[in-house]
């Protein structure tokens, strides 16, 4: 499931003069980083974890301070990574007259797949096992279960009682 929303407008315009002037160089990084748990009404936020992301600043200058961010989120609610889209692949040196971002941001969580029948399959196996049980009793006479057991007491009777 994938909810998205556009965003213009967020707390980093106030430093977007900084961001332009930073931009003209192609080794300045764009440090962008979100808490790795979600923080519910009345929860304490955790900053001891974060997910980042990083990216050259002058692609975000030269898209016209333009952007698209997923965040990638699993089904507990943690934040799992980060991806940032800008329309410029390569610095040019191109200058920008925007004043704010447009930041369009997407959340994605797993979609959950078929799970297998673990209860069926389980059934089907002590049903095998109950089949090869039955198949594995001997369903011979006494004498021919034992006759190796018998045998040799009954010559030994003969034997001794054949003096007499």
């Amino acid at each position: 499931a994938v909810v998205s929303t556009q965003s213009t407008g967020i707390a980093a315009n106030e430093h977007v003069e900084e961001l332009k002037e930073l931009g003209r160089s192609n080794e300045t990084l764009y440090y962008i980083r979100v808490p790795h748990k979600a923080v519910e009404e009345g929860e304490e936020q955790d900053t001891s974890s974060y997910v980042s992301l990083v990216v050259r600043a002058c692609s975000i200058v030269e898209s016209d301070l333009s952007h698209s961010i997923n965040i990638h989120m699993d089904s507990t609610g943690y934040v799992t990574g980060l991806s940032l889209y800008t329309p410029v692949e390569e610095c040019s040196g191109r200058t920008t007259s925007a004043s704010s971002f447009s930041t369009h941001y997407t959340v994605s969580f797993p979609i959950v797949g078929a799970s297998p029948d673990v209860h069926s399959f389980i059934a089907m196996k002590e049903k095998e096992e109950k089949k090869k049980a039955a198949e594995s009793q001997d369903k011979r006479s006494f004498l021919a279960k034992y006759w190796m057991y018998i045998l040799p007491v009954f010559l030994v009777l003969m034997m001794s009682m054949g003096g007499q």
